[in-house]
């Protein structure tokens, strides 16, 4: 599982968990109590969580690990609160 976490449009991180699921469902169902605690701790970012094949997982770690920016799919973030 790879979560994808940007705090604004320049400024995201990818965090792995290498967890081994037995199936995508599996992983699917322990992505959504990651999304929630993600939501409940981080209010104002944007986020994904990714369910990849092992080979994907390694072929985005690689990806990171050269020097690639993790990006959103959709890069909708939260309008920025101004407290005056």
């Amino acid at each position: 599982m790879v979560m994808i976490v940007c705090f604004t449009v320049e400024v995201c991180t990818a965090m792995f968990d290498d967890t081994k699921f037995n199936s995508y469902d599996a992983c699917y169902e322990s992505s959504r109590s990651t999304v929630s605690y993600m939501q409940e701790i981080y209010p104002d970012s944007a986020g994904e969580v990714w369910c990849l094949t092992p080979e994907e997982l390694a072929a985005y770690r690689e990806y990171i690990d050269q020097g690639g920016e993790p990006q959103l799919t959709n890069p909708e973030l939260p309008e920025p609160s101004l407290d005056t």
